[in-house]
C-alpha cells in the first residue's frame, strides 16, 4: 500500500515512523511511504514559526514520543531549537530520511482512476511530478493561515505584523510602545520578549479573558513564617505530569464518563482551590486581571495558558491585593507560595482596541472590567502591533480544480471518527488537527497515527462507537473558531482502548514480577500521568523498552512530587473524590442493572451530558440567528 504524508512536523514524522514499522507488527506487506514537506527542514511550526527565547509549554516527559526518550539531564522544557534537534535525531534513529522529501510542495490531490489518490507535487528543481497512492495522511497542522482581526485604522500604525512573522526582540525597535493583540500562549511569550526589550510601554489586549496556569507545580512551603519560603525559582515538577489520572480517564464508570461530574470536579474544586492555594485568586494562578467570567468560565470550555508563568508578575503586580481576605491570610499562615519580587516594569492589560484614530492613538471600549477603565487614563499610541490572534486552518491542495468532477475531499473538521478520518472516506486521515485544553499535540498525534494505520489495514479490533467521543471533547459553540479541542488524558486513553493497548491493573502486576524495580510499575501506572509509554506495554504496538522507561526516566514524575501541594491536592484528593464517585456508580449501576435483567424495572437510559449541552448550544444559536434575521426584516420595513 502506498501512503502520502503531507507535512513534516512532529505529526508527519510520527505517522511516517508508525507506517514504516507496521509490517513488523501485522501480517501485511511493507508500506511504501513518501513524506512531503514544503520547507527546507522538518519541524513544522517549530521551524518556520519559532521566535527568540521560544520554549515549549509542555514538558519533555509528555511531549517526546513513547519510544524515543530524552536524556535524563535534559531540562524539563525544551527550547524550540532543542526540540528541532530532537526531531532530527528521531528521523535519523528510525531511518526516516530516505522517505522525506524536503522543499517539496504538494500542489494538489485528486481522485485517481487506477489508484485512490494522485498527489501532484513540485520538486526543489521546479519539476512537477504526480504520484499515485492508496491513502493520504494530512499532517499540515492547524497553524496555516494567519487570522487577521478587522480593526479600523490598523494601517495607521507604523509597524503591524502577525506573530508568525515575529522572530526577535529587535523587531520591537527602541523606546517604542508595543501593543500585543491576543492573550494566548504566543501573546504571553511575545509580551515577555517585549517587556524585557528596550521598549517604552507594553500593552497586552484580550477579548474575553484567559486562564493563567503555571508550567510547573507552584512551590508551597509549610509554615513559611517558621521554616522560610521556598525559593521562587526552584525547579518544581512540570504541572502536566503531576496529576493522578486513575479515576478520571482510566477506571471511569460509563455513567460518570458520560456525565459532567469529572469536569465539574476540576472546575468547582480543583481549579479554584489550586489557584487560591497558590496565589489567592480562584480564576488563575496569581491572576487578578483578565479573568474569564460568565458562561465561558468552565474547565470543559477552556484552554489553559501555560505561558502565563513567564509574565504573571509583570501583569498582576498592579492588581494584587494590598490586604488579603481573612481566609487567605489564614491559608498563608500555614502554607504559601512565595510572591516574586516587584518587577522593574509592568505589562498593561486592555480589551481589544475598537479602532485606531487618525492621529495613531488606539481607542479601547469600556467593558466593565478594571483594566478597561485603567487603560482609559492612558494615551496609547502604538509604534508596533503584534497580532497574536491565531490561525485559520487551510488545505490549499485539497478540492482544487484538478479534482473537479470527482468526489470532494473531506477536511479536518469533517473527521467524524475519533477526529482522525471521515467515515465516508477512511483512506484520508488528519493527524494532529486537535488542541488539548492542557497537554501536548505530539503524543496525541502518535496515538492517532497508530489508530489510522490500523484503520488502513482493517486491524481495529472492534467497531468504534461514536458515542464514546463526547467525553473528551472541549465544549464549544458551533461557530467557535477553535472547534477541535480535546481533554488530553481522556482522548489518549480512548484511542488506547480502541486499539487494545490499555493494560489492566492485573496485567501490570504480572509485568512487574521479577523485573528490576518492578514495584514501581503498578505505582506509576496508577499514579502517573497519561504517558503514551503506558500504552506500549501491551497490544499491537507493544515495545520492549516501555517498562524500563516507566520505572526509570518517567519515575522522576513520581519521585519529584514534593510537600503537601505536590501530593495532597494533585494526587490524593482527586483519587479519593473521583474514586468514591466511580465506586458509588459501580454499585448504583450494578444494582439497577440487575433489577432490569430481572425485569423489575426499566434499563437505565444512557445520557451523554456533553452531547446534550453542545446540542442545546447549537439550538440556542439557531434561535438567536433566526431572531436576528427577523429583526433585520422588520428594520427594512
Amino acid at each position: 500500500m502506498r501512503v502520502a504524508i503531507i507535512g513534516g512536523g512532529p505529526s508527519g514524522l510520527v505517522q511516517l515512523k508508525v507506517l514504516l514499522e507496521a509490517h513488523r507488527r501485522f501480517s501485511v506487506a511493507p508500506f511504501e511511504v513518501k513524506l512531503f514537506e514544503s520547507y527546507s527542514k522538518i519541524g513544522g511550526i517549530f521551524f518556520h514559526h519559532s521566535y527568540e527565547d521560544g520554549e515549549l509549554v509542555s514538558s519533555k516527559y509528555l511531549t517526546t514520543f513513547s519510544d524515543f526518550r530524552p536524556t535524563l539531564d535534559e531540562p524539563d522544557f525544551f527550547s524550540t531549537e532543542r526540540y528541532l534537534e530532537y526531531l532530527d535525531a528521531y528521523a535519523s534513529h528510525f531511518q526516516l530520511w530516505p522517505h522525506i522529501n524536503l522543499s517539496t510542495a504538494v500542489k494538489s490531490v485528486r481522485r485517481g482512476v487506477d489508484s485512490a489518490h494522485v498527489v501532484t507535487y513540485q520538486t526543489p528543481d521546479g519539476e512537477v511530478v504526480e504520484w499515485e497512492c492508496d491513502a493520504l495522511a494530512v499532517c499540515s497542522g492547524v497553524h496555516a493561515v494567519p487570522h487577521i482581526p478587522d480593526i479600523p485604522g490598523l494601517e495607521r500604525v507604523p509597524s503591524v505584523m502577525h506573530s508568525s512573522a515575529f522572530k526577535t526582540r529587535e523587531q520591537f525597535g527602541k523606546d517604542t510602545t508595543v501593543l500585543i493583540l491576543g492573550s494566548g500562549e504566543t501573546g504571553a511569550d511575545v509580551s515577555y520578549l517585549a517587556v524585557t526589550a528596550d521598549t517604552k510601554k507594553v500593552v497586552l489586549c484580550h477579548r474575553d479573558g484567559w486562564i493563567g496556569a503555571p508550567k510547573r507545580v507552584p512551590g508551597q512551603k509549610f509554615l513559611p513564617w517558621l521554616f522560610g519560603a521556598k525559593d521562587y525559582d526552584y525547579p518544581q515538577l512540570p504541572l502536566d505530569v503531576s496529576q493522578i489520572t486513575l479515576f478520571d480517564s482510566m477506571y471511569v464508570h460509563p455513567m460518570v464518563r458520560d456525565s459532567m461530574l469529572i469536569w465539574d470536579f476540576y472546575h468547582f474544586v480543583a481549579l479554584p482551590a489550586g489557584c487560591w492555594l497558590c496565589g489567592g485568586s480562584p480564576y488563575g494562578v496569581d491572576q487578578f486581571v483578565g479573568q474569564v467570567f460568565g458562561e465561558r468560565f468552565h474547565v470543559s470550555k477552556l484552554f489553559l495558558n501555560k505561558a502565563w508563568q513567564r509574565i504573571h508578575n509583570y501583569v498582576s503586580y498592579p492588581y494584587r491585593p494590598t490586604t488579603w481576605p481573612f481566609w487567605t491570610r489564614v491559608r498563608r499562615f500555614f502554607f504559601n507560595t512565595e510572591t516574586p519580587p516587584p518587577p522593574s516594569r509592568t505589562i498593561d492589560i486592555a480589551p481589544f482596541p475598537s479602532h485606531i484614530s487618525e492621529d495613531g492613538v488606539a481607542h479601547f471600549p469600556l467593558t466593565g472590567r478594571p483594566e478597561a477603565e485603567r487603560i482609559q487614563t492612558m494615551e496609547i499610541k502604538p509604534d508596533v502591533i503584534i497580532l497574536a490572534t491565531g490561525y485559520l486552518t487551510s488545505f490549499p491542495f485539497l478540492n482544487t480544480p484538478d479534482n473537479d468532477g470527482h468526489k470532494a475531499y473531506p477536511e479536518a473538521f469533517d473527521a467524524d471518527v475519533r477526529q482522525i478520518w471521515n467515515s465516508d472516506d477512511p483512506t484520508v486521515g488528519f493527524i494532529g488537527f486537535l488542541r488539548p485544553g492542557f497537554g501536548a499535540i505530539p503524543p496525541l498525534a502518535e496515538m492517532q497515527s497508530m489508530l489510522f494505520t490500523m484503520n488502513l489495514i482493517n486491524s481495529i479490533p472492534r467497531p468504534l462507537n461514536p458515542d464514546d467521543e463526547w467525553h473528551y471533547r472541549i465544549i464549544h459553540k458551533p461557530d467557535a473558531r477553535v472547534s477541535y479541542g480535546v481533554e488530553h488524558d481522556s482522548y489518549a486513553y480512548q484511542l488506547a482502548k480502541d486499539m487494545d493497548c490499555a493494560p489492566s491493573f492485573t496485567e501490570v502486576l504480572k509485568m512487574s514480577f521479577g523485573a528490576r524495580k518492578g514495584w514501581r510499575l503498578p505505582y506509576i501506572w496508577a499514579a502517573g500521568a497519561t504517558f503514551n509509554t503506558k500504552f506500549r506495554l501491551r497490544g499491537p504496538w507493544k515495545w520492549e523498552g516501555a517498562r524500563d522507561v516507566l520505572t526509570g526516566e518517567l519515575w522522576q514524575t513520581i519521585s519529584r512530587r514534593e510537600g503537601l501541594f505536590g501530593n495532597i491536592p494533585l494526587s490524593i484528593v482527586p483519587m479519593i473524590y473521583l474514586g468514591s464517585i466511580n465506586l458509588f456508580y459501580c454499585f448504583y449501576g450494578g444494582f439497577w442493572g440487575l433489577l432490569a435483567k430481572l425485569r423489575l424495572c426499566r434499563p437505565i437510559q444512557r445520557r451523554i451530558e456533553p452531547k446534550l449541552i453542545m446540542e442545546e448550544m447549537a439550538r440556542m444559536q439557531q434561535v438567536e440567528a433566526q431572531k436576528a434575521k427577523l429583526n433585520g426584516k422588520a428594520m427594512k420595513k
